[in-house]
């Protein structure tokens, strides 16, 4: 109740201050919330994300970004209180070069945790084998449309770092990093990401290096979202072996089709996610989804 009270109480300060025009800072986020159907043991209503962001740029001094709320686990049939500061850091700026320190988030992924900025309402399994969220420090080098960056941080239980960029090439925009835990897995992402003829397409492959001597991971999606006037039609598929890793709990593959119909600022969707794994086997999950961003 203490936390429902409170976030209902930030909600009625932000939007307060909002129509008086007092805010020196941004507010985005969004709510979400649908229905799933496995089978008879695993249905329900479901809250996939209530999240608010605050922001401000970093122009003359500090900036900051900072996020509280729900955010759902990486399908909708999972459960557990996912409730408080999801993210929030500072960020400095040196003239190109920034850096970033606090609770941060990855770089990388084609996807992201918040599903109402998502393709799809169940989130790839890939996307679960690069870490999302974690304490540490980022120093971004930016060159007009292309960046590099360094960061450090204390995910694990010996702390990890990672190095990567992104740019253009052509009309192909490229994200690729290397992670690398001090003790465990290193894991290689490759994102390469277009739109040809209306149609957004991505690949998002990721490969998990073992430290140790057994046999190493792979993850790949592939994404093709169709546009028809106001529907959008992602589809997903993706196939996964994490080895002798950890990075994924199971071998196999699924698809997810989401059709998405845009209301306004908000959203109406259904989904069908399709997956066969080795140990768990086969399921079909139905899920329908409503959302509204600010």
């Amino acid at each position: 109740m203490k936390k429902i009270t409170g976030m209902l109480a930030a909600a009625a300060i932000f939007t307060t201050g909002a129509l008086a025009g007092e805010l020196p800072f941004e507010v985005h986020g969004g709510v979400s919330a649908g229905y799933q159907y496995t089978d008879g043991d695993n249905e329900g209503f479901f809250v996939s994300n209530a999240l608010v962001e605050i922001s401000k740029e970093a122009k003359d001094g500090i900036g900051f970004t900072a996020a509280f709320g729900f955010l759902q686990n990486w399908n909708p049939s999972s459960t557990g209180d996912a409730f408080g500061i999801q993210y929030a850091y500072l960020t400095l700026p040196f003239g190109k070069l920034t850096l970033d320190a606090g609770i941060i988030p990855t770089l990388v992924g084609y996807e992201v945790a918040n599903t109402y900025a998502n393709p799809n309402i169940n989130i790839a399994t890939i996307w679960n084998g690069q870490p999302v969220y974690y304490g540490g420090a980022r120093a971004t080098y930016n060159l007009g449309d292309e960046s590099v960056w360094v960061e450090v941080n204390d995910d694990g239980t010996d702390g990890a770092w990672s190095i990567g960029g992104s740019g253009d090439l052509g009309s192909v925009n490229i994200i690729a990093s290397y992670y690398a835990y001090n003790i465990g897995r290193d894991i290689v992402d490759i994102i390469l990401s277009s739109t040809v003829g209306g149609i957004d397409v991505a690949l998002n492959f990721d490969y998990q290096i073992n430290d140790g001597d057994g046999d190493d991971g792979y993850g790949v999606a592939f994404y093709i979202i169709p546009k028809l006037g106001g529907i959008d039609i992602p589809i997903r598929i993706e196939s996964f072996d994490p080895g002798d890793t950890d990075a994924y709990t199971d071998q196999g593959w699924d698809i997810a089709i989401t059709p998405t119909l845009k209301l306004g600022n908000g959203y109406a969707r259904a989904e069908i996610f399709y997956t066969d794994y080795d140990a768990a086997g086969s399921d079909t999950q139905v899920a329908v989804e409503f959302g509204a961003t600010f």
